[in-house]
């Protein structure tokens, strides 16, 4: 504490009061809230994720709200609704495949021939759940796994890499279904509008690691994207 009351008397308030945040994000960085949250299910059985289906991307649709609230069709998680950008969920789509490729480890099926599969499986069995017919798709596919994911809030950043009147803000789930009985094996959950090191000291590694830069909606997606394929089964 002497520290801080030698700092807060010096000649410049500023500097002082950029050290005291410093020194306070160094003891409770640990409080800081997460912005990624995964989980692996199905501990009790084995899981070989190799060849996985990937399905596009969908926009969350919030004619279907409640309160602005939407419960995921595959998980049963509640997730708030935000804006969403033209187009967001291609960009989604993009960042996630880009980054599956990049670890070298699965073989890929991609959206649109997953999709294809999709329209002709779900009109042949209209009583399935989103589940059922994504594992009766990804058999036919002869995936290991299929991966469904979802876009709920893409604000784009309004401004410059140094200067911005609006910070951009992206908030994206994924899924890995396992296609032998349409269980649950991974869930990924990104959520982050960034804020500035005076906003919030919590977010100093944050500020850090982004040199100081706002991002785009874009660079956010890639983040969250290459936090989660790291946990992802197989990925390591």
């Amino acid at each position: 504490m002497g520290t801080l009351f030698i700092l807060l008397k010096a000649r410049r308030p500023a500097a002082a009061c950029l050290l005291v945040a410093v020194i306070l994000s160094v003891f409770l960085i640990g409080c800081a809230p997460h912005n990624l949250s995964t989980k692996t299910y199905a501990l009790d059985k084995p899981i070989n994720v190799h060849r996985i289906a990937v399905f596009p991307i969908q926009k969350l649709d919030s004619d279907e709200a409640v309160d602005n609230t939407v419960r995921c069709e595959v998980c049963g998680a509640v997730v708030t609704l935000g804006s969403v950008e033209p187009q967001a969920e291609r960009v989604v789509e993009e960042v996630v495949l880009s980054r599956l490729e990049k670890t070298g480890k699965f073989e890929i099926v991609p959206p649109e021939r997953t999709q294809g599969v999709y329209q002709r499986i779900s009109s042949d069995f209209l009583k399935d759940s989103l589940k059922g017919s994504l594992g009766k798709v990804g058999r036919e596919l002869g995936a290991d796994a299929i991966l469904y994911g979802h876009v709920y809030r893409f604000r784009e950043r309004k401004g410059y890499a140094y200067g911005t009147d609006q910070a951009a803000s992206v908030a994206f789930a994924l899924h890995l279904i396992d296609v032998r009985d349409g269980s649950l094996i991974w869930r990924g959950k990104f959520d982050k509008t960034q804020t500035s090191l005076m906003e919030n000291i919590f977010q100093l590694f944050a500020f850090y690691k982004e040199r100081g830069r706002w991002l785009t909606a874009r660079e956010l997606t890639d983040e969250g994207a290459a936090g989660m394929i790291e946990t992802f089964p197989g990925a390591n």
